[in-house]
């Protein structure tokens, strides 16, 4: 299941292996036939503040936001998608929301120095643009949907300054559903905790907020394991085999998982698209 495949059946899309698509029907078709996802009903309520944490430089981490972006906007929620990249790059990816998407509109993203640094950490990763890709889409064609960039990568407290973007924008916008995409580590949701989340949960109390965590049976990450540099990595993990959004009280540091089954990494966006 790809981001961009969710309309199989009103179109026809090309295969997920290039960043930029073409679709033969609309944007707005696409909204009415977004992918299902069991479970995420239950937490597609105005107000909410979604994370999901996962493991950086895999495709799916951001696909499921957009596949949960876009189930919350066929219920008319308005949308905003938090992602954990420099705030300072916030005015060129809204320019870019506002663009039509051209050569030029897309440059701009790529020749940022985050992006286009050599030390990758997974998150300007191809799956990550194709993600703002998409929301350009959506907002171009009238559905109400931003993104906001948390992090601060030169703050010396990182997790405390994500988690006050975080609570600015769900003070800002009460009735928007916030879906939020960080590391895992970021998203531990126990009170008093010193990572980001732990801060929103203090803020905002636990009726607010829910904390999911990445889950698969295996795949591979544009990941560094043991400071030896990042590239694809094979990995196995403790999913349960199905896909879906499970809910689980007993898991103390989340309030459940989106299991995935199979995690597939996504390469440097600078290092894949040519034009």
């Amino acid at each position: 299941m790809h981001l961009f495949n969710i309309s199989i059946t009103l179109c026809k899309i090309s295969t997920f292996t290039t960043l930029w698509f073409l679709f033969s029907c609309s944007d707005q078709e696409q909204i009415k036939s977004c992918n299902p996802l069991n479970g995420l009903d239950k937490i597609l309520i105005p107000g909410q503040v979604v994370l999901l944490g996962e493991i950086h430089g895999t495709k799916e981490g951001p696909e499921y936001i957009g596949i949960m972006a876009c189930n919350a906007l066929r219920k008319d929620l308005d949308v905003t998608i938090g992602l954990e990249l420099p705030q300072s790059d916030q005015g060129t990816i809204d320019e870019y929301l506002e663009s039509k998407g051209r050569t030029k509109d897309k440059r701009s993203i790529l020749d940022l120095p985050f992006w286009s640094r050599e030390y990758q950490d997974g998150r300007a990763s191809e799956a990550m643009l194709e993600l703002i890709e998409y929301a350009r889409r959506l907002k171009s064609s009238g559905e109400k949907i931003n993104v906001v960039l948390i992090d601060n990568p030169n703050s010396g407290n990182r997790d405390l300054e994500m988690a006050q973007k975080v609570i600015q924008e769900a003070k800002r916008l009460p009735s928007n559903i916030i879906i939020v995409l960080t590391g895992n580590y970021h998203n531990m949701i126990y009170e008093g905790s010193k990572q980001m989340w732990g801060y929103v949960l203090d803020q905002l109390g636990d009726e607010k907020v829910t904390s999911l965590n990445l889950a698969y049976t295996g795949g591979s990450a544009w990941v560094d394991v043991a400071g030896e540099g990042f590239g694809p990595v094979q990995l196995g993990g403790s999913g349960i085999n199905q896909i879906g959004i499970f809910l689980d009280p007993r898991m103390g540091n989340y309030d459940g998982t989106l299991e995935v089954v199979t995690i597939h990494h996504s390469s440097p966006a600078k290092d894949q698209i040519s034009y």
